[in-house]
C-alpha cells in the first residue's frame, strides 16, 4: 500500500497527495537523505523566487537562442569543448604550439631556395657595394650605410645638398636627390628599393610556386597563433608584462614570488588531470624544462596527479602525504610497471 493511501486516512486526501507529490520532488535532490527535516525546513524557508521578474518568469527555455548566441559568439571562441577557452588558446605560442611545427617548415623552404640560388635577388652579395651580384636586400643595406651618399656643400642659408647614387646594374640604379634633407634622399631611394624588391619576390613566388605556398602557409599559421593568443588575452583582461599574483593589493609583486610557486607547485595535481588538447597538462609538459629535476619534477607530478585519479575511480584511495621517516621506518620503493623493464624493476626492489 502506497504511502499516499495510509496517508489520506489521518489527513485530508488533498493534502496527502500534495505531500507525496512534495515527497517525490524532494527526492530528487542530491544527498537529501543526508540532511534532517529540522534543517531542510531552514533552508526551504531561506529559498527564494521569481517573483518581480517578468522576463525571467516569460522563458519558455532554459537560456534564449539570443542569449547563446551573444556568448558564443563574444566569449565562446577558443578550441575546447563547445568552443571554450583553453590554455593553449591564451598561450599556445609560449608553449611552442604551432611554432614548433611550421617555423622549421618555413625555414626548411627558405633554406631550399637558397640552396640552389632562387633568393641570390633579395639576398645575393659579392662584399662590395658596387659588386654586380648584390641582391636588393644588400643594397638597402648598404643605401643605410651611406655607402652611395655624396654631399655638396651648400651655400647658406640652403645647406648641403645631398646625392644617393646606386650604380647600375643594382637594383634601383639610379640617382635621388639633391636634396637639403638627407631623409628625403633616403626615403625617395627606398620607395624605389621597396618596389624592386616586390617585383623580385613575385618573380621567386612564380618560379617556385610549391615552396612558396608551404612557406607562406606555414608564416600565416605562427601569425595567426600569435594574434588569436594576444587577442584573447586582451579579452580576459590579461596583461603579461604587468602580471600581479599573491597580494593583489599590491600592485609592483614580482611573478615568480614564492608564494605564485608554491601555488602552482600545489595544484599540479590537478592540472596533469586535464588532458585535453591544449589544456594544462599539454601546456606545462610543453613547457617545462625536461634538461632540469625541477622540470622533470613538474612532469612526474602530473603523472602522478593522473594515477591517482585512476586509483580513485576504482575505489583506492590514496594519500600522497609523505611521513616522517626515522631509523625504524622503513620506505619501499614504489615499482611503476608502466615505467620501468623488468630489469630496471629488479634494480629497484629493496630487499
Amino acid at each position: 500500500m502506497t504511502t499516499y493511501n495510509n496517508l489520506k486516512k489521518i489527513i485530508p486526501p488533498d493534502q496527502a497527495l500534495a505531500n507525496q507529490a512534495l515527497s517525490r520532488s524532494l527526492r530528487q535532490v542530491k544527498k537529501i537523505f543526508d540532511t534532517d527535516l529540522p534543517t531542510l525546513s531552514r533552508a526551504v524557508e531561506a529559498l527564494e523566487s521569481n517573483k518581480d521578474l517578468p522576463l525571467i518568469n516569460a522563458l519558455t527555455q532554459p537560456l534564449p537562442d539570443a542569449i547563446s548566441t551573444y556568448w558564443g559568439n563574444t566569449f565562446a571562441t577558443g578550441t575546447g569543448p563547445g568552443n571554450s577557452l583553453t590554455v593553449n588558446d591564451l598561450l599556445g605560442v609560449a608553449s611552442g604550439n604551432t611554432t614548433n611545427v611550421d617555423l622549421p617548415e618555413t625555414s626548411n623552404a627558405l633554406i631550399s631556395l637558397a640552396s640552389i640560388g632562387a633568393l641570390n635577388p633579395l639576398t645575393g652579395n659579392g662584399g662590395t657595394p658596387s659588386s654586380a651580384v648584390n641582391g636588393v636586400y644588400t643594397v638597402m643595406s648598404y643605401t643605410l650605410a651611406g655607402a652611395y651618399t655624396t654631399v655638396t656643400p651648400g651655400i647658406p642659408p640652403a645647406g648641403d645638398e645631398y646625392f644617393i647614387t646606386i650604380p647600375a646594374p643594382l637594383p634601383a640604379q639610379g640617382t635621388y636627390g639633391p636634396d637639403t634633407s638627407y631623409g628625403n634622399v633616403i626615403n625617395s631611394a627606398f620607395i624605389s628599393l621597396i618596389s624592386n624588391a616586390n617585383t623580385r619576390i613575385n618573380n621567386i613566388a612564380t618560379a617556385y610556386p610549391s615552396e612558396t605556398a608551404v612557406s607562406n602557409q606555414s608564416f600565416g599559421n605562427i601569425a595567426f597563433q600569435v594574434e588569436y593568443n594576444q587577442n584573447n588575452l586582451i579579452s580576459a583582461g590579461i596583461d603579461i608584462a604587468n602580471i600581479v599574483v599573491g597580494n593583489f593589493s599590491n600592485a609592483n609583486i614580482i611573478a615568480n614570488q614564492t608564494s605564485a610557486s608554491l601555488g602552482l607547485a600545489s595544484r599540479l595535481h590537478e592540472f596533469g588531470t586535464d588532458i585535453t588538447t591544449g589544456g594544462k597538462a599539454q601546456f606545462f609538459e610543453q613547457t617545462a624544462n625536461m634538461a632540469t629535476i625541477t622540470g622533470q619534477a613538474v612532469i612526474a607530478s602530473m603523472r602522478e596527479g593522473r594515477n591517482i585519479a585512476v586509483l580513485n575511480a576504482v575505489g583506492i584511495n590514496l594519500d600522497t602525504q609523505l611521513v616522517d621517516v626515522n631509523e625504524n621506518t622503513t620506505v619501499d620503493n614504489n615499482i611503476s610497471s608502466a615505467q620501468y623493464s623488468v630489469s630496471e624493476a629488479r634494480a629497484n626492489i629493496v630487499i
